[in-house]
Protein backbone atom coordinates (compact mmCIF):
# COMPACT_ATOMS: atom_id res chain seq x y z
CA UNK A 1 0.00 0.00 0.00
CA UNK A 2 1.32 3.62 -0.90
CA UNK A 3 1.87 5.49 2.46
CA UNK A 4 0.76 9.27 2.64
CA UNK A 5 0.50 11.55 5.00
CA UNK A 6 -2.88 11.83 6.27
CA UNK A 7 -2.33 14.91 8.22
CA UNK A 8 -1.42 16.39 4.45
CA UNK A 9 -4.17 14.82 2.91
CA UNK A 10 -6.58 16.68 5.47
CA UNK A 11 -4.77 19.97 5.29
CA UNK A 12 -5.63 20.12 0.89
CA UNK A 13 -8.77 18.74 1.94
CA UNK A 14 -9.87 21.57 4.47
CA UNK A 15 -8.53 24.09 1.47
CA UNK A 16 -11.57 22.63 -1.12
CA UNK A 17 -13.58 23.31 1.63
CA UNK A 18 -14.77 20.28 3.05
CA UNK A 19 -15.03 19.23 6.58
CA UNK A 20 -11.73 16.80 6.50
CA UNK A 21 -12.49 15.56 9.98
CA UNK A 22 -15.82 14.29 9.09
CA UNK A 23 -14.25 11.93 5.86
CA UNK A 24 -13.58 8.64 6.26
CA UNK A 25 -10.85 6.84 4.82
CA UNK A 26 -10.62 3.52 3.57
CA UNK A 27 -8.27 1.41 1.72
CA UNK A 28 -9.05 0.97 -1.61
CA UNK A 29 -7.74 -2.97 -2.69
CA UNK A 30 -7.52 -5.32 -5.57
CA UNK A 31 -10.30 -7.34 -6.09
CA UNK A 32 -10.15 -10.80 -8.05
CA UNK A 33 -9.55 -10.96 -11.56
CA UNK A 34 -12.82 -12.62 -12.64
CA UNK A 35 -14.85 -9.65 -11.15
CA UNK A 36 -12.39 -7.18 -12.43
CA UNK A 37 -12.65 -8.85 -15.85
CA UNK A 38 -16.71 -8.37 -15.79
CA UNK A 39 -16.33 -4.92 -15.06
CA UNK A 40 -16.39 -1.90 -16.79
CA UNK A 41 -13.04 -0.49 -17.17
CA UNK A 42 -12.74 2.14 -19.66
CA UNK A 43 -9.04 4.04 -19.07
CA UNK A 44 -9.10 7.49 -17.52
CA UNK A 45 -12.97 7.07 -16.97
CA UNK A 46 -13.42 6.41 -13.19
CA UNK A 47 -16.25 8.24 -12.92
CA UNK A 48 -18.36 6.31 -15.95
CA UNK A 49 -16.92 3.08 -14.70
CA UNK A 50 -18.07 3.15 -11.41
CA UNK A 51 -21.73 4.63 -12.53
CA UNK A 52 -21.86 1.51 -14.81
CA UNK A 53 -20.34 -1.36 -12.69
CA UNK A 54 -22.94 -0.01 -9.96
CA UNK A 55 -25.45 -0.36 -12.07
CA UNK A 56 -24.58 -3.65 -13.29
CA UNK A 57 -24.23 -4.74 -10.05
CA UNK A 58 -20.44 -5.47 -9.94
CA UNK A 59 -20.41 -2.99 -6.64
CA UNK A 60 -23.49 -1.96 -4.53
CA UNK A 61 -22.10 1.83 -3.73
CA UNK A 62 -20.84 4.79 -6.02
CA UNK A 63 -18.25 6.29 -3.92
CA UNK A 64 -17.24 9.94 -4.66
CA UNK A 65 -14.29 11.16 -3.16
CA UNK A 66 -10.12 11.86 -3.63
CA UNK A 67 -7.38 9.41 -3.97
CA UNK A 68 -5.06 10.09 -1.09
CA UNK A 69 -1.80 11.44 -3.45
CA UNK A 70 -0.02 14.06 -2.73
CA UNK A 71 -1.89 16.29 -4.64
CA UNK A 72 -5.03 14.55 -3.75
CA UNK A 73 -7.24 13.59 -6.69
CA UNK A 74 -10.94 13.63 -7.36
CA UNK A 75 -12.03 9.99 -8.63
CA UNK A 76 -14.90 7.61 -8.21
CA UNK A 77 -14.42 3.67 -7.02
CA UNK A 78 -17.10 1.56 -6.47
CA UNK A 79 -17.97 -0.34 -2.56
CA UNK A 80 -19.11 -4.29 -2.62
CA UNK A 81 -20.18 -5.27 1.20
CA UNK A 82 -17.08 -4.37 3.02
CA UNK A 83 -14.25 -3.42 0.83
CA UNK A 84 -13.97 -0.76 -1.52
CA UNK A 85 -12.43 -1.27 -5.13
CA UNK A 86 -10.91 0.66 -8.15
CA UNK A 87 -11.43 -1.00 -11.26
CA UNK A 88 -10.67 1.79 -13.66
CA UNK A 89 -6.78 1.58 -11.61
CA UNK A 90 -6.77 -1.64 -11.46
CA UNK A 91 -7.49 -2.52 -15.22
CA UNK A 92 -4.19 -0.46 -15.89
CA UNK A 93 -2.04 -3.54 -14.12
CA UNK A 94 0.18 -2.98 -11.33
CA UNK A 95 -2.55 -2.14 -9.17
CA UNK A 96 -1.13 -1.52 -5.08
CA UNK A 97 -3.94 -0.74 -2.34
CA UNK A 98 -4.21 2.92 -1.99
CA UNK A 99 -5.67 5.46 0.73
CA UNK A 100 -8.97 7.00 -0.43
CA UNK A 101 -11.27 9.47 1.57
CA UNK A 102 -14.81 9.09 1.05
CA UNK A 103 -16.86 12.33 0.42
CA UNK A 104 -20.45 10.30 -0.19
CA UNK A 105 -21.76 6.74 -1.44
CA UNK A 106 -24.96 6.27 -3.44
CA UNK A 107 -27.17 3.56 -3.93
CA UNK A 108 -28.07 2.71 -7.44
CA UNK A 109 -31.19 4.37 -7.10
CA UNK A 110 -29.82 7.76 -5.49
CA UNK A 111 -26.59 7.41 -7.94
CA UNK A 112 -29.34 7.67 -11.29
CA UNK A 113 -31.19 10.09 -9.40
CA UNK A 114 -28.40 12.46 -9.30
CA UNK A 115 -27.31 11.68 -12.53
CA UNK A 116 -30.25 12.95 -14.08
CA UNK A 117 -30.13 16.05 -13.13
CA UNK A 118 -26.65 16.44 -13.73
CA UNK A 119 -27.21 15.77 -17.39
CA UNK A 120 -27.30 12.59 -17.12
CA UNK A 121 -23.44 12.53 -15.76
CA UNK A 122 -22.54 10.36 -13.45
CA UNK A 123 -21.89 12.31 -9.78
CA UNK A 124 -18.27 14.34 -9.78
CA UNK A 125 -17.27 16.40 -7.38
CA UNK A 126 -18.08 19.64 -8.77
CA UNK A 127 -21.79 18.07 -9.09
CA UNK A 128 -21.72 17.87 -5.23
CA UNK A 129 -19.86 20.92 -4.78
CA UNK A 130 -22.86 22.52 -7.03
CA UNK A 131 -25.38 21.23 -4.24
CA UNK A 132 -23.11 21.73 -0.96
CA UNK A 133 -26.30 22.42 1.18
CA UNK A 134 -27.42 18.41 0.44
CA UNK A 135 -23.82 17.92 1.37
CA UNK A 136 -23.55 19.67 4.76
CA UNK A 137 -21.81 16.83 6.33
CA UNK A 138 -18.91 17.00 4.81
CA UNK A 139 -18.39 20.44 2.85
CA UNK A 140 -18.02 23.37 5.05
CA UNK A 141 -21.08 25.64 3.55
CA UNK A 142 -19.96 28.76 5.48
CA UNK A 143 -16.72 28.88 4.54
CA UNK A 144 -17.58 28.59 0.69
CA UNK A 145 -19.97 31.65 1.12
CA UNK A 146 -16.90 33.91 2.28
Amino acid sequence: MTQVNLDEIRRQLTELNYKADKMRIVTVSAMDDDLLESCTTTENECFYNSYMNVIYGKGERYVLGYRCEDPIVDHAIIRKGDNYYDPTLQAEGNFTSYQYAILTEFTVFDMMKHAKTNKDFPPDVDYILSKANKFKNVIDVEKMRK
